[in-house]
């Protein structure tokens, strides 16, 4: 018998998978995004424990199922287009990092991450930090710019997703 997120997802593979909370618990709550415009399914499911499933608005997603901890909370198997994706990461946690507007222009995802990279390394020139969470972002931006600039940008995802978990850990 498939499984509850098997289900939802349609048994389709995930675009890419975050981790959107720093949380020890694993989860107790499987929330469901919207369905995608193509009606292939959910765009994203999100498994959080309790008290992130209070916490989080932007996970509040069109309707909650039981998890029986089946991974940790947090997990996110993101469904969505790639540039949605990277839309998100830039909504939830780039914009905010960096100042750096992914809605601007034409939003070539190049130009974006070049100039996130260019703002973050300036603040580490700046504050005298060599090992920092911060540089770890940057120097995974610039891998991300530069798999956009091969137009790879599933690899963009992927470097931003691990970009999200550090980003997680920095202090507001």
């Amino acid at each position: 018998m498939p499984s509850i997120a098997q289900r939802l997802s349609a048994h389709r593979e995930p675009t890419t998978v975050r981790m959107v909370v720093q949380c020890p618990a694993h989860a107790s709550t499987l929330r469901e995004g919207p369905a995608l415009g193509d009606g292939s399914g959910v765009s994203w499911l999100a498994f959080l424990c309790r008290v992130h499933a209070e916490e989080s608005p932007e996970w509040a997603g069109v309707a909650t199922h039981a998890d029986r901890g089946s991974v940790p909370c947090g997990s996110v198997m993101d469904f969505r287009p790639i540039e949605q994706v990277l839309r998100s990461h830039a909504d939830l946690w780039l914009t905010s990092l960096t100042g750096v507007c992914a809605n601007t222009g034409d939003s070539v995802w190049t130009d974006v991450l070049a100039e996130a990279e260019r703002v973050l390394r300036a603040r580490l020139t700046q504050a005298g930090a060599e090992d920092s969470p911060l540089q770890s972002i940057a120097m995974m931006i610039g891998l991300a710019r530069r798999s956009a600039e091969l137009g790879d940008l599933g690899q963009v995802a992927s470097s931003l997703g691990y970009c999200e978990m550090l980003a997680l850990g920095l202090e507001p």
